[in-house]
C-alpha cells in the first residue's frame, strides 16, 4: 500500500477531468432530454429515456486514456507496475461507488418530482430497480466496475502490441462473435438462451454475472499489463 497510495494520487492530479467530462456530458444529455420531452407537453404516460448511459461511455472511454496516457508517465517516475496496476483498480473502485451514490441520489429526487415533473425517467431506469438499497447502489456501481475494466483492458492490450493489438482484437471478437451466433441459430438455441437469461432474476444479471466478468478482466489484464510497454 505505501507504494500503490502514492501511484494513485499521480493518477488524480487530473481529477477534474476524471470528474468533469463525465458528468458534463451526463448534464448535457440530460437538459437535452429535458427540454426535448417537455417540449412536448404531457403525454399522460411515463417517458423512459437510455440517457444515463452516456456517463458510462464516457468513463470507459477515460480509462482507456487514463491507462495510455499515465502508465508510460508513472513508470517513468518509478513506480511499478503492479503499483500502478493496483491504484488503478482502487481508484476505479472509488470512482465507481462516488458515482454510484450521487446516481442513486439523483434517482430519488427523481422519484420524488414525479420524473422532474415530466413524467421523465432518466436516472431511475425500471429495469434496473432492486428491491434493496444496498443493492440498487451495486446496481449502478457494478457496470461502472465492468466497463472500467474493459476500458483499461483496451487500454493494456494497445500498450502492449500497438494498434495492430486492437485490430486484431476487434478482429478476433468479431470472428468468435459471428460463429457463435451461426452455431446458435443452426442448433436453435436461441429460445433456451432466452429463457435462461430470464430465469436468472434481476440481481444476477445485474450484479452477479456483470461483477463476475469484472473480476475475470482484472485477473486477465494483469500478466499482459506486466509485459507492456511505455
Amino acid at each position: 500500500m505505501n507504494r500503490v497510495l502514492p501511484a494513485a494520487r499521480l493518477q488524480l492530479v487530473t481529477w477534474h477531468s476524471m470528474v468533469g467530462w463525465p458528468w458534463g456530458m451526463l448534464a448535457a444529455a440530460f437538459a437535452v432530454n429535458v427540454a426535448f420531452y417537455a417540449s412536448m407537453g404531457d403525454l399522460g404516460r411515463t417517458t423512459v429515456t437510455g440517457g444515463l448511459v452516456t456517463i458510462y461511455m464516457v468513463v470507459l472511454a477515460a480509462l482507456v486514456q487514463s491507462v495510455t496516457q499515465w502508465f508510460p508517465f508513472a513508470l517513468g517516475l518509478g513506480v511499478t507496475r503492479r503499483a500502478f496496476y493496483l491504484s488503478h483498480l482502487l481508484l476505479l473502485a472509488a470512482q465507481a461507488l462516488l458515482y454510484a451514490v450521487v446516481l442513486h441520489l439523483l434517482s430519488i429526487v427523481e422519484e420524488l418530482t414525479d420524473g422532474w415533473w415530466i413524467k421523465l425517467r432518466f436516472f431511475g431506469i425500471p429495469a434496473l430497480f432492486l428491491d434493496n438499497p444496498v443493492l440498487q447502489l451495486l446496481g449502478y456501481a457494478v457496470p461502472f466496475l465492468l466497463l472500467g475494466m474493459l476500458g483499461t483492458a483496451v487500454g493494456v492490450v494497445f500498450k502492449r502490441w500497438g494498434s495492430t493489438g486492437l485490430l486484431l482484437l476487434g478482429l478476433v471478437g468479431i470472428l468468435v462473435g459471428g460463429a457463435l451466433a451461426t452455431l446458435l441459430t443452426w442448433q436453435g438455441w436461441w429460445s433456451a438462451i432466452g429463457s435462461w437469461f430470464a430465469g436468472q432474476g434481476a440481481t444476477a444479471l445485474i450484479l452477479g454475472w456483470p461483477a463476475l466478468l469484472a473480476l475475470l478482466l482484472a485477473v486477465a489484464v494483469y500478466p499482459v499489463i506486466r509485459r507492456a510497454t511505455p
